[in-house]
């Protein structure tokens, strides 16, 4: 039997059942971007430092990241100064099972970032499911989850965080 393939027709029945039901953000209670997560693929994370880009690009201290890897294998290695968080943390309907996985939903973060990849419902779940005053991510023309989604014609990371920090200047987010 795939579970796999259950747990992620499922989560995606989840989403497609409860798009639009979110609300509104509390991005009216946003002053200024403190506090950021970021959710990546653990290939991803080992080629790109997201948290000295974005340090830099931000003006937001590294030690005000928090990092959740996701690992679409079970036997990938992982990187264990960072949480992680997978299929197998997810039940039927997109519910999530793991303390890890609950820790980026329950925490309160400013800003959360989705690096992950446009197919991995999981990463979507999360951000639907988050109580992250601001959300981010690229473009999903099945889903639009996320408060600031920028549309590239492939998986640029320093384009979109150019972008996304412009954006963010422009909703003048920024510690002064």
């Amino acid at each position: 039997m795939n579970l796999k393939g259950i747990k992620e027709k499922s989560a995606l029945k989840f989403l497609k059942k409860n798009f639009g039901t979110k609300g509104d953000n509390q991005i009216s209670s946003l002053n200024k971007i403190e506090k950021i997560a970021i959710l990546a693929e653990v290939d991803l994370f080992k080629t790109y430092d997201f948290s000295r880009k974005l340090s830099e690009n931000f003006g937001v201290d590294r030690s005000n990241f928090d990092i959740f890897l996701y690992q679409n294998d079970y036997g990938q290695d992982s990187l264990d100064q960072y949480m992680s968080f997978s299929e197998k943390d997810f039940g039927l309907y997109g519910k999530i099972k793991s303390k890890n996985a609950k820790k980026i939903i329950d925490n309160d973060y400013d800003l959360l970032i989705d690096y992950c990849n446009e197919d991995n419902i999981f990463s979507k779940v999360i951000c639907f499911s988050s109580n992250s005053k601001l959300i981010a991510g690229f473009k999903n023309e099945e889903f639009d989850i996320y408060d600031i989604s920028i549309k590239l014609k492939s998986n640029r990371i320093d384009t979109f965080n150019e972008e996304l920090t412009k954006y963010l200047k422009i909703l003048d987010l920024f510690k002064s």
